[in-house]
């Protein structure tokens, strides 16, 4: 099984690194012969883990991902010591780890990616792995402190890319603290008190085989079988929890309210004032996660975020809360998940959150100070309509669901053709919404010394030769739409002079349709996904040499159905031809399912067929 023991702002989870070989094929690459969990929760929510499981490796592609294990702990507030550690060979030989093969490493992410913590990571490294062998090891993880004083959670999953063959857990704890087990997709429940009057559950899980990763679907975690222990009473008791420990970070000091009166100095307007604090803390304050000690879900004091210029999610919140506070505009932390995670679990577990944003409830808006590049009450798609925690106002919210009107992607495109076929073009592509900030991100680097190479991957992409340039407008400035325009020379695509037909290439210009017609989705799909709603407009105008006759061109479409709409025409104005194309995607959330996925593969077939269409010519 999966569990989780996380701080928010760090980014990723940490699974079982043999789940990983058995998503890739059908068939079980390993399998998970024994999966034991017993834990013990003592009244203050400390609590004592022994883990035991053993892995049989089926293939030689698993021999990498399973010859080693890796348990990460809280080093202030965890130990752990592993009891015994083993390789049986395919002939039934036990062959034990050394002592010199169990290591200790650090959990810092001081890599470049600015990220520390005193997570550490219990390695154990297997001897003598072989298809056929087998894994075993047995480990105690004894939590002395836990996050939130005198309470316990956890949560456990079974991801369905790993086959397990006789998982169990034995939960028994201490009656004073009161936990709460949400319990799917398992056999089990309370069992008989324990002889010290412990209340006890048992839970157990099997499963035949696995299933395959889907492109884009939704978290495993959101549909997975799963074993949920909290002693807090529901969502919005650990969001009082959270807010007890952090509402002194963000009180308004004699600095708070220096700093936020001189960015708003000249700015009469509340919400223009939010904006300014917004862009400060956004450009002004560098990411640097430090998860020491309570780190993890403690923030630091908004004084200690000014002297340092640096901080986490948590931190830039606070700093942000506190400026706004200073100008008198209320805010909350919102609690939220950046992953395909769009489940609001029924009890309080740390995850799926894995992040903070915040809130501000006068304007009903969310904004994201760690979005670097997102403009003031927008998110980034991952954050779209996502249930959150909002832990100063306690109440349980939601992002706001992308609309096909705001996040929107309009090119136009010129091309003038050669006597000999060669092609001349420019481009002017301009975003918004959440299309916006992933442009911003997607062209960094376009129109530097990179350039070139950028060129070159596009052009190739497009199954293009030939030149150009990308002249982009500033992504740090977050006050204008973000624009991308270019000019490129392309060789021929068709053959002239004669007789032939063209389909107008795109050159350097973001060809967003064709990029939808050709990432077809999967013949079957059987999981939920994520999906985008937004609007492309796409106009070429394409310039033919004199001489050359134009005989035929393509009929348009009109396509309307399931919230998709999508049209095209076709013009003429002597040698020059004028192609517009929009499309309108509205889903009703960012969850589509199977039929949606089929309402959209009918849609591409249409698009596809418009886009091969041709422009005859002598």
């Amino acid at each position: 099984m999966i569990s989780e023991y996380l701080v928010i702002c760090i980014l990723t989870f940490i699974a079982l690194p043999y789940a990983v070989a058995d998503s890739q094929n059908i068939e079980a690459l390993s399998v998970v012969e024994k999966d034991i969990t017993d834990v013990f929760v003592r009244a203050d929510g400390s609590d004592d883990e022994t883990i035991e499981r053993q892995v049989l490796i089926r293939s030689q592609l698993a021999v990498d991902t399973s010859s080693q294990v890796d348990i990460p702990y809280l080093n202030n507030f965890q130990t752990i010591k592993v009891i015994e550690a083993y390789t049986i060979t395919p002939e039934g030989k036990k062959i034990f780890v050394g002592k010199d093969a169990i290591r200790t490493v650090d959990g810092d992410s001081s890599d470049g990616k600015s990220q520390f913590s005193d997570v550490k990571h219990r390695i154990i490294i297997f001897p003598n792995v072989s298809p056929g062998s087998k894994t075993y090891y047995k480990a105690v993880i004894s939590t002395s402190k836990p996050l939130f004083p005198g309470h316990y959670f956890v949560r456990y999953w079974f991801g369905p890319g790993t086959q397990w063959q006789n998982s169990e857990i034995n939960l028994s704890h201490d009656p004073k603290i009161p936990l709460q087990v949400d319990a799917r997709g398992v056999n089990g429940g309370k069992i008989a008190m324990g002889p010290n009057g412990e209340v006890r559950y048992r839970f157990s899980y099997q499963s035949n085989g696995i299933q395959l990763s889907e492109p884009n679907q939704i978290a495993d975690s959101d549909f997975a079988p799963h074993v949920y222990i909290s002693s807090f009473k529901d969502q919005l008791d650990m969001a009082r929890a959270y807010e007890l420990r952090a509402k002194d970070k963000y009180q308004v000091t004699p600095e708070v309210q220096k700093l936020a009166d001189q960015i708003t100095s000249g700015i009469s307007d509340p919400k223009e004032q939010a904006k300014a604090l917004y862009f400060w803390v956004s450009k002004e304050i560098r990411y640097v996660a430090i998860f020491l000690g309570a780190g993890g879900v403690v923030p630091h004091s908004a004084n200690t975020i000014i002297k340092n210029r640096y901080g986490d999610c948590k931190d830039k919140t606070t700093l942000l809360i506190a400026l706004l506070n200073a100008k008198g505009i209320a805010a909350s932390t919102a609690e939220i998940n950046l992953g395909n995670s769009y489940e609001l679990p029924k009890l309080a577990v740390l995850g799926p959150f894995n992040h903070v944003i915040t809130y501000i409830p006068a304007w009903d808006i969310y904004v994201d100070p760690t979005a670097e590049r997102a403009p003031f009450g927008v998110l980034p798609l991952n954050e779209m309509d996502k249930p959150t925690v909002l832990t100063g106002l306690g109440k349980i919210g939601r992002t706001q669901k992308p609309l096909a009107d705001e996040n929107t992607v309009s090119t136009n495109v010129e091309l003038i053709i050669a006597n000999d076929g060669g092609i001349k073009g420019q481009s002017h592509t301009v975003y918004s919404g959440a299309e916006d900030i992933s442009a911003r991100y997607a062209y960094e680097g376009a129109d530097s010394t990179y350039g070139k190479h950028f060129v070159r991957d596009n052009l190739i992409n497009a199954r293009l030769s030939g030149t150009g340039i990308y002249k982009l407008s500033s992504a740090d400035d977050l006050s204008i739409p973000y624009s991308v325009d270019t000019e490129f020379d392309v060789d021929p695509v068709t053959n002239f002079p004669g007789l032939g037909a063209i389909s107008p290439p795109m050159g350097l210009a973001p060809a967003e349709l064709s990029k939808l017609a050709y990432n077809k989705p999967p013949q079957r799909v059987t999981k939920p996904v994520v999906c985008r709603s937004r609007s492309v407009f796409e106009t070429l105008v394409i310039r033919f040499p004199d001489d050359v006759k134009i005989f035929m061109i393509p009929e348009g479409v009109l396509y309307r159905q399931a919230g998709i709409e999508f049209s095209s025409s076709y013009s003429r104005h002597g040698n020059e031809i004028k192609i517009k194309r929009k499309m309108k995607v509205q889903h009703p959330s960012m969850i589509c399912d199977v039929q949606d996925i089929e309402n959209w593969k009918r849609f591409i077939s249409i698009l596809q067929r418009d886009l091969r269409g041709q422009i005859f010519y002598e």
